[in-house]
């Protein structure tokens, strides 16, 4: 049987995996009663909806395509800049019909770094998906935060900082679209 080689191209994303999120977000993809809580399903307990903001977007290939197969996982302090050992780390997965994610959370505020420098809020962002060989690691900082004295943001030269930016939509709603390759592509940090 002959086939065409056209037929076969890999897409930018059919490299490694899939479904890595199966094993590690059960209940978001409704494989339920394995777990009462998906792990990282909430990042801060006892906190009302009047206290969180929403960050929505989507992570999109080299071709510009929204996936659906990635995991997502932040960790981040608190409003008070305080990092605590039981709160504060989310896992989670974009939806498979919209291709978007939500992250509901209390917006981090500013915290002192172990050398002494306050940094930025902003949460810390793993990304892992088919077709990427390795974890992808970024920053999400916030629309009309003081931003120009962060470490992290002042020795990053000739890259494209609005894509680290969450971009504000509502009161307490954030835009933030990830791009893994292109000219739009995310910043990514080597850690």
């Amino acid at each position: 049987m002959s086939t065409s080689k056209e037929n076969l191209a890999e897409t930018p994303f059919q490299t490694a995996g899939p479904f890595l999120h199966i094993g590690c977000m059960p209940n978001a993809i409704k494989i339920n009663k394995l777990y009462q809580n998906d792990l990282g399903e909430i990042p801060f307990n006892n906190k009302n909806e009047a206290e969180l903001i929403t960050i929505k977007g989507s992570i999109f290939d080299g071709n510009g395509i929204a996936l659906d197969d990635v995991m997502l996982e932040t960790w981040q302090c608190d409003e008070k800049g305080e990092f605590k050992e039981d709160s504060g780390f989310a896992r989670f997965v974009p939806n498979y019909l919209t291709k978007k994610f939500i992250l509901k959370t209390v917006k981090p505020g500013p915290f002192k770094g172990y050398d002494g420098k306050i940094h930025s809020p902003h949460i810390s962002l793993s990304i892992s998906s088919r077709g990427l060989n390795m974890t992808l690691n970024t920053r999400i900082y916030f629309e009309g935060d003081e931003l120009k004295n962060d470490p992290l943001l002042s020795i990053i030269n000739n890259c494209n900082l609005n894509s680290l930016i969450a971009k504000k939509t509502k009161k307490n709603s954030y835009l933030f679209n990830i791009f893994l390759q292109g000219e739009k592509e995310t910043i990514f940090l080597d850690i």
